[in-house]
Protein backbone atom coordinates (compact mmCIF):
# COMPACT_ATOMS: atom_id res chain seq x y z
CA UNK A 1 0.00 0.00 0.00
CA UNK A 2 2.68 2.71 -0.69
CA UNK A 3 -0.07 5.22 -1.61
CA UNK A 4 -2.09 4.92 1.31
CA UNK A 5 -1.52 6.13 4.90
CA UNK A 6 -1.43 3.03 7.03
CA UNK A 7 -1.32 2.90 11.05
CA UNK A 8 -0.20 0.06 13.01
CA UNK A 9 -4.24 -1.29 14.00
CA UNK A 10 -4.66 -1.38 10.42
CA UNK A 11 -1.80 -3.04 9.50
CA UNK A 12 -2.26 -5.71 12.55
CA UNK A 13 -6.39 -6.06 11.45
CA UNK A 14 -5.28 -6.20 7.75
CA UNK A 15 -2.37 -9.42 8.61
CA UNK A 16 -5.51 -11.18 10.09
CA UNK A 17 -5.62 -9.68 13.79
CA UNK A 18 -3.45 -10.52 16.54
CA UNK A 19 -4.29 -14.71 17.85
CA UNK A 20 -5.15 -14.87 22.22
CA UNK A 21 -1.07 -15.93 21.53
CA UNK A 22 0.52 -12.41 20.88
CA UNK A 23 1.80 -10.28 23.28
CA UNK A 24 0.25 -7.15 23.14
CA UNK A 25 2.41 -5.63 25.40
CA UNK A 26 5.85 -6.17 23.62
CA UNK A 27 5.46 -5.17 20.14
CA UNK A 28 8.42 -4.14 17.95
CA UNK A 29 8.43 -2.20 15.34
CA UNK A 30 11.24 -2.01 12.89
CA UNK A 31 12.06 0.92 10.35
CA UNK A 32 14.71 1.14 8.16
CA UNK A 33 15.92 4.83 8.00
CA UNK A 34 18.23 5.93 5.43
CA UNK A 35 20.29 2.84 5.69
CA UNK A 36 19.84 2.60 9.40
CA UNK A 37 17.60 0.43 11.00
CA UNK A 38 15.15 1.82 14.19
CA UNK A 39 13.73 -0.38 16.89
CA UNK A 40 10.92 0.54 18.47
CA UNK A 41 8.61 -1.18 21.53
CA UNK A 42 5.20 -0.33 22.72
CA UNK A 43 2.52 -1.86 23.78
CA UNK A 44 -1.20 -1.85 21.53
CA UNK A 45 -3.19 -1.34 25.16
CA UNK A 46 -1.74 1.63 26.07
CA UNK A 47 -3.43 4.53 25.06
CA UNK A 48 0.36 6.92 24.30
CA UNK A 49 0.76 4.39 20.13
CA UNK A 50 -1.18 6.95 19.23
CA UNK A 51 0.95 10.00 19.90
CA UNK A 52 4.00 7.77 19.13
CA UNK A 53 5.94 8.61 15.71
CA UNK A 54 5.88 5.29 14.79
CA UNK A 55 2.00 4.89 14.61
CA UNK A 56 1.66 5.56 11.01
CA UNK A 57 3.61 3.32 9.21
CA UNK A 58 6.39 3.97 6.23
CA UNK A 59 7.17 1.46 3.26
CA UNK A 60 9.31 -1.64 4.46
CA UNK A 61 8.41 -0.93 8.26
CA UNK A 62 8.15 -4.69 9.95
CA UNK A 63 6.14 -4.93 12.80
CA UNK A 64 6.92 -8.31 15.29
CA UNK A 65 4.31 -9.60 17.81
CA UNK A 66 6.39 -11.93 20.42
CA UNK A 67 4.12 -14.83 21.40
CA UNK A 68 3.15 -15.66 25.12
CA UNK A 69 4.06 -18.19 27.39
CA UNK A 70 0.79 -19.64 26.14
CA UNK A 71 1.37 -20.60 22.98
CA UNK A 72 5.24 -21.94 24.39
CA UNK A 73 3.05 -24.14 26.66
CA UNK A 74 0.40 -25.38 23.84
CA UNK A 75 3.27 -26.21 21.62
CA UNK A 76 4.76 -28.49 24.78
CA UNK A 77 1.59 -29.76 25.84
CA UNK A 78 1.18 -31.58 22.28
CA UNK A 79 4.65 -33.00 22.49
CA UNK A 80 3.85 -34.46 25.90
CA UNK A 81 0.67 -35.44 24.54
CA UNK A 82 2.31 -37.23 21.65
CA UNK A 83 4.58 -39.52 24.53
CA UNK A 84 2.23 -40.14 26.38
CA UNK A 85 0.27 -41.74 23.71
CA UNK A 86 3.41 -43.31 22.38
CA UNK A 87 4.13 -44.89 25.89
CA UNK A 88 0.52 -46.56 26.46
CA UNK A 89 0.48 -48.15 23.24
CA UNK A 90 3.96 -49.22 24.01
CA UNK A 91 3.02 -50.65 27.49
CA UNK A 92 0.02 -52.14 25.72
CA UNK A 93 2.55 -53.97 23.07
CA UNK A 94 4.83 -55.54 26.13
CA UNK A 95 1.65 -56.75 27.84
CA UNK A 96 0.24 -58.50 25.13
CA UNK A 97 3.82 -59.90 24.26
CA UNK A 98 4.10 -61.06 27.57
CA UNK A 99 0.86 -62.72 27.71
CA UNK A 100 1.51 -64.77 24.58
Amino acid sequence: MPNEKVNILDAIGLAGDLTIYGKRENVLLIRDNNGKKEFARFSLNSSELFNSPYFYLKQNDVIYVEPNKARIAANNASRTQTFAILGSALSVLIILITRL
